[in-house]
């Protein structure tokens, strides 16, 4: 029972996340009416309300235009799903630990959707994701509310300091979005495990970007966004964070 209640709170919010996609980066009101296509943002029909319903049913196409909806509205609610279901089990069938994990790993997901699709890490997701964060500190079933300030501050310290180092590579090399979303994995993973997420991150992007560079399907002067490999370090960190560090520090 409890593992259906974490599929089902990761599908509903992975749908919830597709649905308000266009308007995270976008002027556009967050309490406006709700739009299933960007092409001729035509009102939301009834079965679109419904995680997949919609899109299987329209045949992934739009009804009122007949434009390819985006493959996001299955990803984005199958892989809420899937992050919840694979939380609550990292965290021993904790149910808690199931629905924080499920919470926080959709965003890191969606964050990774606006990034390749926008080249943005939304402030309409990272700062409400980062209260939310702070205020649900206590509710981790392995941690408490001190290891996620920790990770948190931990996170604004290194952050910054990534910005710094990054500048004369250039303004798009480090952007202010990439430390945002570091300083939220920080109030999210907390301490030691924000260590964990920044180093698997960066090590994650720098052997990608050198595999694309030497292959030539990017140049030097490319942009190659950096919140994916963040998403997946605070993955890394979410599941096996404490694991890793206690490897590391040979205790």
């Amino acid at each position: 029972m409890e593992l259906a209640l974490c599929i089902a709170f990761g599908l509903a919010l992975g749908h919830a996340m597709d649905l308000n996609f266009l308007r995270f980066y976008t002027d556009e009101p967050v309490g406006g009416p709700l739009s299933r296509c960007a092409n001729c943002r035509s009102p939301l029909r009834a079965r679109f309300a419904l995680p997949l319903a919609g899109w299987l049913a329209a045949g992934a196409r739009c009804p009122d235009c007949g434009r390819w909806l985006p493959v996001r509205a299955v990803l984005l609610p199958l892989g809420g799903a899937a992050l919840a279901a694979a939380s609550y089990f990292a965290s021993d069938e904790n149910l808690a630990g199931g629905l924080m994990g499920g919470l926080f790993l959709t965003v890191f997901l969606t964050l990774t959707f606006t990034d390749f699709d926008r080249r943005l890490l939304p402030n309409r997701i990272v700062y409400p994701s980062t209260l939310i964060a702070i205020a649900l500190s206590w509710a981790w079933p392995d941690s408490g509310t001190a290891e996620v300030i920790a990770g948190g501050l931990i996170g604004i310290s290194i952050g910054v300091v990534l910005f710094l180092l990054s500048l004369p590579f250039g303004a798009g090399a480090f952007g202010m979005g990439d430390v945002k979303m570091i300083i939220l994995i920080g109030f999210v993973v907390g301490a030691p495990g924000i260590f964990v997420a920044v180093f698997v991150g960066t090590l994650a992007a720098a052997a990608v970007s050198i595999l694309l560079i030497a292959t030539r399907i990017r140049g030097r002067k490319d942009h190659i966004p950096h919140g994916p490999f963040l998403a997946l370090g605070a993955l890394v960190a979410t599941f096996w964070g404490p694991e890793i560090w206690d490897a590391y520090t040979g205790r």
